[in-house]
């Protein structure tokens, strides 16, 4: 059974794991290949726990941990954020479970956050994430052509994003 609950303090190795798994790391769109260590998630975390404009949250399948599903530059005047998931652990990623996370995410960006835009960035090489996006109401906005270099080569970044307005609520 899926279940989210806060991102805490002991996620910290689990950060590392994941954002070091070279399948979830050229994917995250950050700064593709690029190693993360203990040091600099403890740092990340401790300004996490001071910016009040990011809620992350770990996605568990029944307890065990599998993923992270996020906001960033939640604006209260604009009334938009930026949406992060991360599905950590390989056996979980490409099965659909960052399905439910996905709406969940939505559901409290909507409604407990009082939000009307979240946004998104996937490469547009990422169609099965691309696939689920669409799926759930996001539409592409933008396509940033050739924005990031990684296994010797340029990828597009897609601008993708949904209305409260849009969502589809299935």
């Amino acid at each position: 059974m899926m279940k989210i609950r806060e991102h805490t303090k002991e996620d910290i190795p689990l950060r590392v794991k994941w954002l070091n798994n070279p399948k979830v790391n050229k994917l995250i769109g950050d700064e593709p290949g690029k190693e993360t260590d203990l040091q600099k998630q403890k740092d990340w975390f401790d300004n996490y726990e001071k910016d009040e404009n990011k809620k992350f949250f770990t996605i568990c399948d029944n307890e065990l941990p599998i993923g992270i599903v996020g906001l960033s530059n939640i604006s209260e005047n604009n009334k938009n954020a930026d949406l992060f998931i991360a599905i950590g652990e390989d056996e979980y990623r490409g099965k659909g479970f960052g399905k439910e996370p996905m709406k969940w995410i939505l559901n409290f960006a909507f409604e407990e956050l009082k939000l009307n835009k979240v946004n998104l960035g996937v490469f547009e090489e990422n169609e099965s994430a691309v696939m689920l996006y669409k799926n759930i109401g996001f539409e592409i906005e933008g396509i940033m052509k050739e924005e990031v270099y990684f296994d010797g080569k340029f990828h597009n970044f897609l601008s993708m994003a949904i209305f409260k307005r849009n969502r589809n609520k299935n």
